[in-house]
C-alpha cells in the first residue's frame, strides 16, 4: 500500500486531466490538487491553432524520431505556440454517444460524428466543475523525486507564461495527463532527409495541416494509413491534381476507396533529384510537388528527464507503466491515456477511477517485482515495449476498460478526509454492456457512412438513420 497521499499535481487540462481532476474530487481525500495547463484555456488537442506565417517552431526538447533532424525542422517551422493537430474540416472518428464521457452526453441535435468546434465547447463545458483547479499559461519543465526515492513525493517545477517566474513545489503524487499528438513521429525513409534539403517547402507533416487550400492543382503523394491520413487524403484529393497518390503498408479501418485516389504500398525511398518516389513493389513514381506525412506523433515527456535522462530520446520506450498507467518503479507517477487506436474519453475516465482509488489507498498495487513482471510479460505478448506495447486497437481497448472496470469495483470503503459517510465515496466510469461493444466495434463502418454522405451528413444524429440497428443476442 503506498503511504497516504493527500496532494497530486495533474499535468494537462485536455480531455484525460479534466477527467482525472473529477475522479480525485470524488474521492474526498486530496487536500490539494493542482492541473498545470500550458494554453489559455482548457481542450488539450482540441484546440485550434491557426498557421502564423511568421512563427517559427523551435525543435528543442523534440523526442527522437527515425528521422534526422533535418526533416523533422522543416516539417515543424512555422509552427504556433502550442500547436495541435485539429484541421478546420476536423469531424471526429468515433459517434458521439461512443466518445463521451459516462456523465456528459454531448448536447441534442449534435451531428453523429461531431466537428472539432462542437467537441471544444463540449469540453468547456465539462470542465466547469473542476476549472478552479487550474493553473492556466503554467508550463512544467521538470518533475523529479524528492530526494531521488521512492514513495517520498515530487517536486514538480512550473513556468507561470506571463510572468516568467519559475517556481518549485512539492506534491505525493503526480500524473501527466498532457497527450501525444503534438509533436510529429517520421518514418525512416530513404532519401527523406535529402528531400527536405532540396525541397523544404514541399514536405509536410498532418501536425501541421490545416486545410486542403496549398495542394490545388499540385501532384500529391500521401504517406500513411491512420484515421487521420484516410480523412485528409479525400480533402487534399478533391483540391489536388488527380489522383492523389496514397502509400500505406496497411489500411485503416477507416480506408475507403475513392476514383480520386491511387492506393500505393509502402513507400521505400524519395528521390529528390528528379521529384520521384519508389515504393515497396519496385513501382516508381515521377513528377511529385508535394509529401504529406501522416505518420503518427512521438510521446514527449521532457518534463521528466531528471527521473530517466535517456527519456527524451526513448520517448514511451522509458516508462515501465504496470496496467498501462503506474509507473513500477515510482508508483506515485501515473500516466493517463498513453493507449492508442482507443475510444480516448471513456478510457481516460477508466484509468483514471482506477489512480483515483489507488491514491486514496482503497486499492492496492502489486510490489515493485510483480510489476515490473506484467510489463516485461505483456511487453512480450504485444511484441515489444514501444507503441506496440500501447497499442489497443479493438477489442483490446474494450477488454482493457473492462478490466479496469472489475480492478475499479474492488475498492474498499475507506474512511473520507471530511469524516462524511464514505459508502458513495468514488466516481464510476462506464461499465460496458453489449450495445456500447457494438457501437465500438462498429464505429469505423458508421463513419466511412457518414462520410458517404457528403454534405447531407450534418443533418446526421443517429447511427440508425445510416442504417444501423442494434439487436441484442
Amino acid at each position: 500500500m503506498l503511504d497516504p497521499i493527500r496532494t497530486v499535481a495533474i499535468i494537462g487540462a485536455g480531455p484525460s486531466g479534466l477527467a482525472t481532476a473529477k475522479y480525485l474530487l470524488e474521492e474526498r481525500v486530496f487536500t490539494n490538487i493542482v492541473i498545470y495547463e500550458q494554453r489559455q484555456n482548457v481542450g488539450g488537442i482540441w484546440n485550434f491553432t491557426p498557421l502564423p506565417p511568421d512563427q517559427p517552431s523551435p525543435a528543442k526538447n523534440a523526442p527522437c524520431t527515425h528521422s534526422t533532424a533535418q526533416a523533422i525542422d522543416i516539417v515543424t517551422d512555422h509552427l504556433p505556440r502550442f500547436n495541435t493537430p485539429m484541421y478546420e474540416e476536423l469531424e471526429t472518428n468515433l459517434p458521439h454517444m461512443l466518445m463521451q464521457f459516462s456523465d456528459t452526453p454531448f448536447p441534442e441535435r449534435t451531428q453523429l460524428f461531431p466537428s472539432r468546434e462542437t467537441v471544444l465547447h463540449y469540453l468547456e463545458e465539462y470542465a466547469a466543475p473542476v476549472k478552479h483547479l487550474i493553473r492556466f499559461d503554467h508550463t512544467v519543465h521538470g518533475v523529479r523525486p524528492k530526494n531521488g526515492k521512492e514513495n517520498r513525493g515530487w517536486e514538480v517545477m512550473s513556468r507561470d507564461l506571463n510572468s516568467g517566474r519559475t517556481v518549485a513545489e512539492s506534491f505525493d503524487a503526480v500524473i501527466a495527463a498532457n497527450g501525444h499528438c503534438d509533436w510529429p513521429l517520421l518514418p525512416a525513409i530513404e532519401g527523406l532527409d535529402a528531400w527536405s534539403k532540396s525541397h523544404p517547402e514541399s514536405l509536410h507533416h498532418s501536425v501541421s495541416y490545416k486545410n486542403a487550400g496549398r495542394f490545388v492543382d499540385k501532384r500529391v503523394l500521401l504517406v500513411g494509413g491512420g484515421p487521420s491520413g484516410a480523412d485528409i487524403s479525400h480533402q487534399i484529393a478533391a483540391k489536388c491534381k488527380q489522383p492523389l497518390l496514397r502509400s500505406q503498408t496497411t489500411k485503416s479501418p477507416y480506408h475507403t476507396d475513392a476514383p480520386n485516389i491511387r492506393d500505393l504500398p509502402g513507400l521505400v525511398a524519395l528521390a529528390p533529384e528528379d521529384h520521384s518516389a519508389r515504393f515497396t513493389d519496385g513501382n516508381i513514381e515521377p513528377n511529385i510537388d508535394e509529401v504529406v506525412l501522416c505518420t503518427g506523433y512521438a510521446y514527449s515527456f521532457p518534463f521528466l528527464s531528471a527521473l530517466d535522462p535517456d527519456i527524451h530520446a526513448k520517448g514511451i520506450h522509458a516508462l515501465p507503466l504496470y496496467q498501462n498507467i503506474f509507473h513500477a518503479h515510482f508508483p506515485t507517477l501515473a500516466f493517463i491515456e498513453t493507449p492508442e487506436m482507443i475510444v480516448p474519453f471513456p478510457l481516460a475516465e477508466s484509468q483514471a477511477a482506477v489512480v483515483a482509488r489507488v491514491f486514496a489507498r482503497r486499492l492496492p498495487l502489486p510490489d515493485r517485482q510483480d510489476m515490473e513482471e506484467w510489463v516485461a510479460i505483456t511487453s512480450s505478448q504485444r511484441g515489444g515495449d514501444g507503441r506496440a506495447f500501447h497499442a489497443l486497437q479493438p477489442p483490446r481497448d474494450l477488454e482493457y476498460m473492462k478490466r479496469l472496470y472489475a480492478w475499479t469495483c474492488e475498492a474498499e470503503d475507506g474512511a473520507c478526509e471530511t469524516g462524511e459517510d464514505s459508502s458513495r465515496r468514488g466516481k464510476m466510469p462506464r461499465e460496458w454492456d453489449a450495445q456500447a461493444c457494438w457501437l465500438r466495434m462498429n464505429a469505423a463502418k458508421m463513419r466511412k457512412a457518414f462520410a458517404a454522405k457528403g454534405a447531407r451528413r450534418c443533418e446526421i444524429l443517429s447511427y440508425e438513420e445510416l442504417g444501423f440497428s442494434f439487436a441484442e443476442r
